[in-house]
């Protein structure tokens, strides 16, 4: 069987870095459509991409539990 947790950890951490630095810069508007300058199509971009890996983190957070539901139930004090 292989070994999936890996993959999916790689992708959960992409998604959130990923999420993270779009979030921040849709949130500051660092693109400067507002302002009067900038490139206004970037704004659309950003979003898209920070659709996009919000999806991937769902998937990917999925994933982790399904993969780890002994361990976590362990934790939790449900397990032997």
């Amino acid at each position: 069987m292989i070994d999936a947790k890996r993959p999916v950890a790689l992708v959960l951490l992409a998604a959130s870095l990923v999420l993270a630095v779009t979030g921040i810069w849709i949130w500051s508007g660092a693109w400067g459509a507002e302002r009067g300058g900038g490139i206004h199509s970037l704004r659309h971009t950003l979003r898209d991409i920070h659709l996009y890996a919000g999806w991937a983190f769902i998937a990917a957070a999925v994933a982790h539990v399904a993969l780890n539901r002994r361990p976590m139930l362990r934790h939790l004090g449900f397990g032997r």
